[in-house]
């Protein structure tokens, strides 16, 4: 027994590294679902399968690992700029598969200690992570702590790429927090305006844009739930749904919130009103 300990204690690597924590809200309705329904099991299984085996955005080793459980996965990677945008990448695509299959995410990035192998999993890094995940997130976002945003400043400065990526993956909240931009790809693709129906961009955004509508739809009973939803509806609307010029019409609609039906709503009377009816004659 002593031997095994001792084995299992010269294997711990115990590191600062960058750390994320996941929740996917509704995920257990979203697995009731496929209980009966053996191609959505199929979606949900090539979603999460697709976190671990994601590619970094260059060819440098960031000992990317993932682990999910249930309804929730621990992300790390080496913290270096190529390990921080390694997990950062990862995230918005999963956040992206998963709105395509009408489910939304909300998570925490942090740099931290941690030991992270196939079996075990623990560290302050990953309390951290669930604690930007649990109590600062709020709504279906990737929010950023003080060390993962630090790092991304950091990494900006010394590599062009590096700059690219935090100016336009990175965006302030109006409560002060920075969150990752997952629609960053659809937004630059919308806002050029025009029509490109065939493109893969359109077609995928129009899936993610009917799946965010639905939700926001079927919640006339669930106020809580709406607000939550009603903020990433907002939130497509500014990145994706509206054109860079005043007469520039976005390639992808915005999504309908409530409050908007009342000012499309034709007026139920005639616009042609009798004499003194709007007081002009007095």
């Amino acid at each position: 027994m002593a031997a095994f300990v001792n084995e299992a204690v010269r294997q711990l690597k115990y590191l600062q590294r960058v750390v994320a924590f996941v929740d996917i809200l509704g995920f257990g309705a979203l697995v009731k679902r496929a209980d009966g329904d053996p191609t959505l099991r199929e979606r949900i299984f090539g979603v999460l399968q697709n976190v671990h085996a994601f590619a970094a955005p260059t060819e440098s080793n960031t000992d990317f690992k993932a682990q999910n459980f249930s309804d929730s996965l621990i992300i790390s990677a080496t913290n270096t700029a190529d390990g921080l945008w390694h997990v950062l990448f990862s995230l918005s695509d999963l956040a992206i598969n998963l709105l395509e299959i009408g489910v939304v995410v909300r998570g925490g990035v942090t740099v931290g200690g941690i030991h992270h192998d196939g079996d075990v999993v623990f560290g302050l890094g990953v309390n951290e992570a669930y604690r930007l995940e649990s109590t600062i997130a709020a709504v279906p976002r990737i929010v950023l702590g003080a060390t993962a945003l630090s790092a991304a400043n950091q990494y900006a400065t010394q590599h062009e790429i590096w700059g690219t990526y935090r100016s336009s993956r990175l965006l302030r909240d109006r409560d002060g927090v920075w969150f990752l931009n997952i629609f960053c790809e659809l937004g630059i693709f919308s806002r050029q305006g025009g029509m490109l129906e065939e493109h893969p961009l359109y077609q995928r955004g129009t899936v993610i844009r009917e799946a965010i509508q639905a939700q926001i739809d079927s919640t006339i009973d669930q106020p809580d739930v709406y607000e939550k939803l009603r903020w990433l509806a907002s939130y497509w609307n500014r990145e994706v749904g509206q054109g860079m010029a005043k007469f520039i019409q976005p390639m992808l609609p915005g999504v309908t919130l409530a409050g908007d039906e009342l000012r499309q709503r034709p007026l139920p009377f005639s616009a042609n009103f009798p004499p003194k009816m709007d007081g002009a004659d007095e």
